[in-house]
Protein backbone atom coordinates (compact mmCIF):
# COMPACT_ATOMS: atom_id res chain seq x y z
CA UNK A 1 0.00 0.00 0.00
CA UNK A 2 1.35 3.44 -0.95
CA UNK A 3 2.04 6.22 1.52
CA UNK A 4 -0.92 8.28 0.27
CA UNK A 5 -3.32 5.39 0.81
CA UNK A 6 -1.93 4.80 4.32
CA UNK A 7 -2.30 8.49 5.15
CA UNK A 8 -5.88 8.51 3.85
CA UNK A 9 -6.73 5.56 6.11
CA UNK A 10 -5.38 7.40 9.15
CA UNK A 11 -6.88 10.79 8.32
CA UNK A 12 -10.42 9.48 7.80
CA UNK A 13 -10.65 7.56 11.10
CA UNK A 14 -12.16 10.49 13.01
CA UNK A 15 -14.49 11.38 10.16
CA UNK A 16 -15.62 7.73 9.96
CA UNK A 17 -16.99 7.90 13.49
CA UNK A 18 -18.66 11.26 12.84
CA UNK A 19 -20.43 9.75 9.83
CA UNK A 20 -21.24 6.58 11.79
CA UNK A 21 -22.76 8.46 14.74
CA UNK A 22 -24.97 10.60 12.52
CA UNK A 23 -26.02 7.52 10.49
CA UNK A 24 -26.88 5.61 13.67
CA UNK A 25 -28.91 8.56 14.99
CA UNK A 26 -30.67 8.79 11.63
CA UNK A 27 -31.52 5.08 11.82
CA UNK A 28 -32.87 5.44 15.35
CA UNK A 29 -35.05 8.40 14.34
CA UNK A 30 -36.42 6.47 11.38
CA UNK A 31 -37.37 3.76 13.88
CA UNK A 32 -38.95 6.51 16.01
CA UNK A 33 -40.92 7.57 12.94
CA UNK A 34 -42.11 4.03 12.37
CA UNK A 35 -43.06 3.42 16.01
CA UNK A 36 -44.96 6.68 16.56
CA UNK A 37 -48.13 4.88 15.44
CA UNK A 38 -48.08 2.08 18.05
CA UNK A 39 -47.09 4.72 20.62
CA UNK A 40 -50.34 6.60 19.91
CA UNK A 41 -52.60 3.75 18.78
CA UNK A 42 -55.24 4.30 21.47
CA UNK A 43 -55.65 7.89 20.23
CA UNK A 44 -55.46 7.23 16.48
CA UNK A 45 -58.28 4.67 16.62
CA UNK A 46 -61.02 7.04 17.87
CA UNK A 47 -59.58 10.11 16.15
CA UNK A 48 -59.86 8.52 12.70
CA UNK A 49 -62.78 6.23 13.49
CA UNK A 50 -60.91 3.07 12.45
CA UNK A 51 -60.70 -0.41 13.94
CA UNK A 52 -57.71 -2.54 14.92
CA UNK A 53 -57.69 -4.36 11.57
CA UNK A 54 -57.15 -1.08 9.73
CA UNK A 55 -54.54 -0.04 12.30
CA UNK A 56 -52.69 -3.34 11.83
CA UNK A 57 -52.66 -2.77 8.08
CA UNK A 58 -51.12 0.66 8.57
CA UNK A 59 -48.42 -0.87 10.76
CA UNK A 60 -47.58 -3.59 8.21
CA UNK A 61 -47.28 -1.31 5.17
CA UNK A 62 -43.51 -1.09 5.63
CA UNK A 63 -43.15 -4.77 4.87
CA UNK A 64 -44.91 -4.49 1.52
CA UNK A 65 -42.96 -1.37 0.57
CA UNK A 66 -39.68 -3.04 1.49
CA UNK A 67 -40.55 -6.14 -0.52
CA UNK A 68 -40.97 -4.04 -3.66
CA UNK A 69 -37.92 -1.86 -3.04
CA UNK A 70 -35.58 -4.77 -2.31
CA UNK A 71 -35.00 -5.32 -6.00
CA UNK A 72 -34.01 -1.73 -6.77
CA UNK A 73 -32.31 -0.52 -3.57
CA UNK A 74 -28.99 -2.20 -4.33
CA UNK A 75 -28.87 -0.63 -7.79
CA UNK A 76 -29.62 2.81 -6.33
CA UNK A 77 -26.77 2.49 -3.83
CA UNK A 78 -24.31 1.33 -6.49
CA UNK A 79 -25.35 4.14 -8.84
CA UNK A 80 -25.58 7.10 -6.44
CA UNK A 81 -23.35 6.00 -3.55
CA UNK A 82 -24.21 5.67 0.12
CA UNK A 83 -24.03 9.39 0.92
CA UNK A 84 -26.70 10.43 -1.58
CA UNK A 85 -28.71 7.23 -1.03
CA UNK A 86 -28.95 8.11 2.67
CA UNK A 87 -30.19 11.60 1.78
CA UNK A 88 -32.91 9.99 -0.37
CA UNK A 89 -33.87 7.68 2.50
CA UNK A 90 -34.15 10.57 4.97
CA UNK A 91 -36.09 12.75 2.53
CA UNK A 92 -38.63 9.94 2.04
CA UNK A 93 -38.94 9.44 5.80
CA UNK A 94 -39.40 13.18 6.34
CA UNK A 95 -41.84 13.63 3.45
CA UNK A 96 -43.98 10.75 4.64
CA UNK A 97 -43.83 12.02 8.21
CA UNK A 98 -45.12 15.46 7.16
CA UNK A 99 -48.03 13.90 5.29
CA UNK A 100 -48.84 11.62 8.24
CA UNK A 101 -48.70 14.50 10.72
CA UNK A 102 -51.06 16.63 8.65
CA UNK A 103 -53.34 13.78 7.53
CA UNK A 104 -56.98 14.32 8.59
CA UNK A 105 -58.15 10.97 7.21
CA UNK A 106 -57.17 7.31 7.25
CA UNK A 107 -56.55 7.25 3.49
CA UNK A 108 -54.10 10.15 3.62
CA UNK A 109 -52.37 8.67 6.63
CA UNK A 110 -51.94 5.50 4.61
CA UNK A 111 -50.20 7.51 1.87
CA UNK A 112 -47.87 9.02 4.45
CA UNK A 113 -47.07 5.60 5.91
CA UNK A 114 -46.25 4.24 2.47
CA UNK A 115 -43.73 7.00 1.84
CA UNK A 116 -42.31 6.62 5.35
CA UNK A 117 -41.95 2.92 4.58
CA UNK A 118 -39.39 3.74 1.90
CA UNK A 119 -37.14 5.26 4.55
CA UNK A 120 -37.72 2.49 7.08
CA UNK A 121 -37.16 -0.28 4.55
CA UNK A 122 -34.03 1.20 2.97
CA UNK A 123 -32.07 2.47 5.96
CA UNK A 124 -31.21 -1.09 6.95
CA UNK A 125 -29.76 -1.61 3.47
CA UNK A 126 -27.74 1.59 3.19
CA UNK A 127 -26.06 1.84 6.60
CA UNK A 128 -24.26 -1.56 6.63
CA UNK A 129 -22.78 -0.74 3.21
CA UNK A 130 -21.84 2.74 4.42
CA UNK A 131 -19.98 1.32 7.42
CA UNK A 132 -18.26 -1.27 5.23
CA UNK A 133 -16.88 1.59 3.14
CA UNK A 134 -15.67 3.65 6.09
CA UNK A 135 -14.35 0.93 8.44
CA UNK A 136 -11.89 -1.95 7.80
CA UNK A 137 -13.17 -5.48 8.55
CA UNK A 138 -11.50 -5.58 11.97
CA UNK A 139 -13.13 -2.29 13.02
CA UNK A 140 -16.69 -2.79 11.75
CA UNK A 141 -17.97 -4.77 14.71
CA UNK A 142 -18.59 -1.89 17.12
CA UNK A 143 -20.40 0.51 14.73
CA UNK A 144 -22.40 -2.37 13.24
CA UNK A 145 -23.24 -3.65 16.71
CA UNK A 146 -24.53 -0.26 17.79
CA UNK A 147 -26.46 0.13 14.53
CA UNK A 148 -28.04 -3.32 14.89
CA UNK A 149 -30.18 -2.11 17.81
CA UNK A 150 -31.61 0.92 15.98
CA UNK A 151 -35.15 -0.51 16.01
CA UNK A 152 -35.50 -1.14 19.78
CA UNK A 153 -33.73 2.12 20.61
CA UNK A 154 -36.19 4.04 18.44
CA UNK A 155 -39.12 2.22 20.00
CA UNK A 156 -37.88 2.89 23.53
CA UNK A 157 -37.36 6.58 22.75
CA UNK A 158 -40.80 7.28 21.29
CA UNK A 159 -42.57 5.18 23.92
CA UNK A 160 -40.83 7.20 26.60
CA UNK A 161 -41.33 10.68 25.12
CA UNK A 162 -44.68 10.56 23.33
CA UNK A 163 -46.61 11.06 26.56
CA UNK A 164 -45.26 14.60 26.85
CA UNK A 165 -47.02 15.62 23.64
CA UNK A 166 -50.46 14.04 23.67
CA UNK A 167 -53.51 14.39 25.90
CA UNK A 168 -55.38 11.14 26.55
CA UNK A 169 -58.64 13.12 26.70
CA UNK A 170 -58.06 14.58 23.23
CA UNK A 171 -57.59 11.83 20.60
CA UNK A 172 -56.55 14.34 17.93
CA UNK A 173 -53.52 15.27 20.04
CA UNK A 174 -51.66 12.36 18.47
CA UNK A 175 -50.82 14.87 15.73
CA UNK A 176 -48.50 16.64 18.19
CA UNK A 177 -46.44 13.48 18.56
CA UNK A 178 -46.25 13.15 14.78
CA UNK A 179 -45.08 16.77 14.39
CA UNK A 180 -42.47 16.20 17.10
CA UNK A 181 -41.07 13.37 15.00
CA UNK A 182 -41.08 15.61 11.91
CA UNK A 183 -38.93 18.15 13.79
CA UNK A 184 -36.45 15.42 14.77
CA UNK A 185 -36.18 14.22 11.17
CA UNK A 186 -35.52 17.76 9.93
CA UNK A 187 -32.65 18.09 12.39
CA UNK A 188 -31.07 14.76 11.43
CA UNK A 189 -31.41 15.45 7.69
CA UNK A 190 -29.57 18.75 8.10
CA UNK A 191 -26.96 17.05 10.28
CA UNK A 192 -26.39 14.37 7.64
CA UNK A 193 -26.00 16.89 4.83
CA UNK A 194 -23.44 18.81 6.91
CA UNK A 195 -21.51 15.85 8.32
CA UNK A 196 -21.57 13.24 5.59
CA UNK A 197 -18.84 12.90 3.02
CA UNK A 198 -17.69 10.12 0.74
CA UNK A 199 -14.65 8.34 2.22
CA UNK A 200 -11.27 9.22 0.77
CA UNK A 201 -10.39 5.57 1.13
CA UNK A 202 -13.12 2.94 0.62
CA UNK A 203 -12.38 -0.32 2.41
CA UNK A 204 -14.86 -2.11 0.18
CA UNK A 205 -12.75 -1.04 -2.79
CA UNK A 206 -9.64 -2.26 -0.96
CA UNK A 207 -11.20 -5.71 -0.52
CA UNK A 208 -12.17 -5.91 -4.17
CA UNK A 209 -10.09 -7.63 -6.84
CA UNK A 210 -8.64 -4.82 -8.99
CA UNK A 211 -8.35 -7.15 -11.99
CA UNK A 212 -11.96 -8.33 -11.85
CA UNK A 213 -14.56 -6.72 -14.14
CA UNK A 214 -17.00 -4.24 -12.67
CA UNK A 215 -19.74 -6.21 -10.89
CA UNK A 216 -23.37 -6.19 -11.95
CA UNK A 217 -26.25 -6.17 -9.49
CA UNK A 218 -27.57 -9.34 -11.14
CA UNK A 219 -24.44 -11.19 -9.99
CA UNK A 220 -25.38 -10.53 -6.39
CA UNK A 221 -28.96 -11.71 -6.88
CA UNK A 222 -27.62 -15.00 -8.28
CA UNK A 223 -25.53 -15.62 -5.17
CA UNK A 224 -26.59 -18.57 -3.00
CA UNK A 225 -25.04 -17.04 0.12
CA UNK A 226 -27.12 -13.86 -0.26
CA UNK A 227 -30.37 -15.82 -0.49
CA UNK A 228 -29.48 -18.05 2.46
CA UNK A 229 -28.88 -14.92 4.52
CA UNK A 230 -32.22 -13.55 3.35
CA UNK A 231 -34.13 -16.69 4.45
CA UNK A 232 -32.33 -16.82 7.80
CA UNK A 233 -33.00 -13.13 8.43
CA UNK A 234 -36.67 -13.58 7.51
CA UNK A 235 -36.94 -16.29 10.17
CA UNK A 236 -35.18 -14.00 12.65
CA UNK A 237 -37.57 -11.14 11.83
CA UNK A 238 -40.66 -13.36 12.10
CA UNK A 239 -39.69 -14.81 15.46
CA UNK A 240 -38.68 -11.41 16.81
CA UNK A 241 -41.93 -9.79 15.65
CA UNK A 242 -43.96 -12.55 17.34
CA UNK A 243 -42.18 -12.03 20.65
CA UNK A 244 -42.01 -8.25 20.61
CA UNK A 245 -45.65 -7.77 19.66
CA UNK A 246 -47.42 -10.54 21.58
CA UNK A 247 -45.27 -11.45 24.58
CA UNK A 248 -46.88 -8.83 26.84
CA UNK A 249 -50.31 -10.13 25.81
CA UNK A 250 -49.16 -13.63 26.73
CA UNK A 251 -48.02 -12.31 30.11
CA UNK A 252 -51.37 -10.62 30.71
CA UNK A 253 -53.46 -13.63 29.71
CA UNK A 254 -51.44 -16.40 31.33
CA UNK A 255 -49.72 -14.72 34.30
CA UNK A 256 -52.42 -12.38 35.53
CA UNK A 257 -50.41 -9.19 34.97
CA UNK A 258 -52.00 -5.92 33.93
CA UNK A 259 -50.82 -4.27 30.71
CA UNK A 260 -48.73 -1.61 32.45
CA UNK A 261 -46.97 -4.20 34.58
CA UNK A 262 -46.30 -6.45 31.59
CA UNK A 263 -44.90 -3.53 29.59
CA UNK A 264 -42.58 -2.48 32.41
CA UNK A 265 -41.38 -6.04 32.99
CA UNK A 266 -40.80 -6.71 29.31
CA UNK A 267 -38.59 -3.64 28.98
CA UNK A 268 -35.80 -5.86 30.35
CA UNK A 269 -35.75 -7.46 26.90
CA UNK A 270 -35.05 -4.14 25.19
CA UNK A 271 -32.20 -3.41 27.59
CA UNK A 272 -30.69 -6.86 27.00
CA UNK A 273 -31.00 -6.48 23.20
CA UNK A 274 -29.03 -3.22 23.30
CA UNK A 275 -26.35 -4.74 25.56
CA UNK A 276 -26.05 -7.83 23.36
CA UNK A 277 -25.76 -5.87 20.13
CA UNK A 278 -23.12 -3.48 21.42
CA UNK A 279 -21.11 -6.13 23.31
CA UNK A 280 -20.85 -8.44 20.29
CA UNK A 281 -19.49 -5.50 18.32
CA UNK A 282 -16.38 -5.46 20.51
CA UNK A 283 -16.07 -9.24 20.13
CA UNK A 284 -16.28 -9.00 16.34
CA UNK A 285 -13.45 -6.48 16.31
CA UNK A 286 -11.30 -9.22 17.87
CA UNK A 287 -12.75 -12.23 16.04
CA UNK A 288 -12.22 -11.27 12.40
CA UNK A 289 -12.22 -14.67 10.65
CA UNK A 290 -15.32 -15.39 8.57
CA UNK A 291 -15.70 -18.98 9.82
CA UNK A 292 -15.19 -17.98 13.46
CA UNK A 293 -17.82 -15.26 13.19
CA UNK A 294 -20.26 -17.67 11.56
CA UNK A 295 -19.70 -20.24 14.33
CA UNK A 296 -20.70 -17.54 16.83
CA UNK A 297 -23.72 -16.74 14.65
CA UNK A 298 -24.80 -20.40 14.51
CA UNK A 299 -24.42 -20.81 18.29
CA UNK A 300 -26.33 -17.58 18.98
CA UNK A 301 -29.02 -18.61 16.50
CA UNK A 302 -29.45 -21.93 18.29
CA UNK A 303 -29.92 -20.13 21.63
CA UNK A 304 -32.33 -17.63 20.08
CA UNK A 305 -34.25 -20.45 18.39
CA UNK A 306 -34.77 -22.15 21.75
CA UNK A 307 -35.93 -18.82 23.20
CA UNK A 308 -38.39 -18.44 20.31
CA UNK A 309 -39.85 -21.88 21.05
CA UNK A 310 -40.19 -21.07 24.78
CA UNK A 311 -41.76 -17.63 24.32
CA UNK A 312 -45.38 -18.73 24.68
CA UNK A 313 -44.73 -21.48 27.25
CA UNK A 314 -42.29 -19.78 29.65
CA UNK A 315 -43.39 -19.80 33.29
CA UNK A 316 -43.37 -16.82 35.67
CA UNK A 317 -40.43 -18.35 37.55
CA UNK A 318 -38.33 -18.51 34.37
CA UNK A 319 -39.52 -15.25 32.83
CA UNK A 320 -36.61 -13.04 33.97
CA UNK A 321 -33.94 -15.52 32.87
CA UNK A 322 -35.71 -16.10 29.58
CA UNK A 323 -35.97 -12.35 28.87
CA UNK A 324 -32.27 -11.80 29.50
CA UNK A 325 -31.14 -14.74 27.34
CA UNK A 326 -33.61 -13.88 24.59
CA UNK A 327 -32.62 -10.20 24.60
CA UNK A 328 -28.87 -10.85 24.50
CA UNK A 329 -29.11 -13.39 21.66
CA UNK A 330 -31.60 -11.18 19.82
CA UNK A 331 -29.02 -8.38 19.88
CA UNK A 332 -26.11 -10.61 18.83
CA UNK A 333 -27.63 -12.28 15.76
CA UNK A 334 -28.45 -9.20 13.63
CA UNK A 335 -25.18 -7.51 14.60
CA UNK A 336 -23.21 -10.41 13.09
CA UNK A 337 -25.33 -10.43 9.95
CA UNK A 338 -24.85 -6.69 9.42
CA UNK A 339 -21.12 -6.86 10.10
CA UNK A 340 -20.70 -9.58 7.49
CA UNK A 341 -22.58 -8.06 4.55
CA UNK A 342 -19.36 -7.76 2.51
CA UNK A 343 -18.40 -11.38 3.32
CA UNK A 344 -21.83 -12.76 2.45
CA UNK A 345 -21.86 -11.02 -0.94
CA UNK A 346 -20.09 -12.81 -3.82
CA UNK A 347 -17.79 -9.79 -4.05
CA UNK A 348 -17.28 -6.94 -1.56
CA UNK A 349 -18.52 -4.40 -4.11
CA UNK A 350 -21.87 -6.21 -4.02
CA UNK A 351 -22.38 -5.72 -0.29
CA UNK A 352 -25.40 -3.59 -1.19
CA UNK A 353 -27.08 -6.69 -2.61
CA UNK A 354 -26.54 -8.89 0.45
CA UNK A 355 -27.66 -5.99 2.64
CA UNK A 356 -30.72 -5.45 0.45
CA UNK A 357 -31.72 -9.10 0.60
CA UNK A 358 -31.41 -9.14 4.38
CA UNK A 359 -33.72 -6.12 4.47
CA UNK A 360 -36.03 -8.07 2.18
CA UNK A 361 -35.92 -10.92 4.69
CA UNK A 362 -36.93 -8.51 7.43
CA UNK A 363 -39.88 -7.38 5.32
CA UNK A 364 -40.90 -10.97 4.54
CA UNK A 365 -40.81 -11.76 8.25
CA UNK A 366 -43.00 -8.73 8.92
CA UNK A 367 -45.49 -9.78 6.26
CA UNK A 368 -45.66 -13.35 7.59
CA UNK A 369 -46.23 -11.95 11.07
CA UNK A 370 -49.53 -10.58 9.78
CA UNK A 371 -51.06 -14.08 9.96
CA UNK A 372 -49.78 -14.85 13.46
CA UNK A 373 -52.56 -12.85 15.12
CA UNK A 374 -55.16 -15.29 13.83
CA UNK A 375 -53.07 -18.23 15.04
CA UNK A 376 -52.70 -16.68 18.49
CA UNK A 377 -56.48 -16.30 18.64
CA UNK A 378 -56.79 -20.10 18.37
CA UNK A 379 -54.37 -20.72 21.23
CA UNK A 380 -50.83 -20.02 22.37
CA UNK A 381 -49.86 -23.62 21.65
CA UNK A 382 -50.53 -23.24 17.94
CA UNK A 383 -48.44 -20.07 17.79
CA UNK A 384 -45.61 -21.87 19.60
CA UNK A 385 -45.25 -24.05 16.53
CA UNK A 386 -44.68 -20.97 14.36
CA UNK A 387 -42.00 -19.69 16.71
CA UNK A 388 -40.26 -23.07 16.90
CA UNK A 389 -40.23 -23.30 13.10
CA UNK A 390 -38.73 -19.80 12.85
CA UNK A 391 -35.97 -20.86 15.23
CA UNK A 392 -35.19 -23.99 13.22
CA UNK A 393 -34.99 -22.05 9.96
CA UNK A 394 -32.76 -19.39 11.53
CA UNK A 395 -30.33 -21.99 12.90
CA UNK A 396 -30.33 -24.04 9.69
CA UNK A 397 -29.70 -20.90 7.63
CA UNK A 398 -26.79 -19.88 9.84
CA UNK A 399 -25.19 -23.31 9.55
CA UNK A 400 -25.78 -23.39 5.79
CA UNK A 401 -24.16 -19.97 5.46
CA UNK A 402 -21.13 -21.27 7.36
CA UNK A 403 -20.69 -24.20 4.99
CA UNK A 404 -21.34 -22.20 1.81
CA UNK A 405 -18.88 -19.44 2.66
CA UNK A 406 -16.30 -21.94 3.90
CA UNK A 407 -16.58 -23.87 0.63
CA UNK A 408 -16.48 -20.72 -1.44
CA UNK A 409 -13.27 -19.46 0.07
CA UNK A 410 -12.04 -16.79 -2.30
CA UNK A 411 -14.40 -17.71 -5.14
CA UNK A 412 -17.95 -16.77 -5.83
CA UNK A 413 -20.92 -18.55 -4.32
Amino acid sequence: MGEEAKKARIDQTGRAWVVAIVAILASILISVNNNKLPATASLVLPALGIDTTQLSFLMSLNGYVGFVLAFVAAGIIMKFGTKRATVMVLVCALGGAVISAAAPTYDLLMVGRLIEGVGYSCIGTVVPVLFSEWFPPNKRGVPMGIFSVWVPLGSMFIMGTSGFFFNVNDPSSYHMVFWFVVALLVVILVAWIVAAKNPEHSYLAEEADPNAPKPKVSEGFKSLSCWIAMVAFAAFALGTACVMNFETLYMVQTMGMDQAGANATFNLVNVAVVIGGIAIGFVLNKVTGTSARLVILAASSAVLGVCFAMAYTVTPEMMTVWMIVFGLSNGIVPAIFFTMVADIAPRPELASVSSTLMSLGQCVGGILFGVVGAIVASGWGAATGVLAAAGVVLFAGSVALLFVLKKRGGSQA
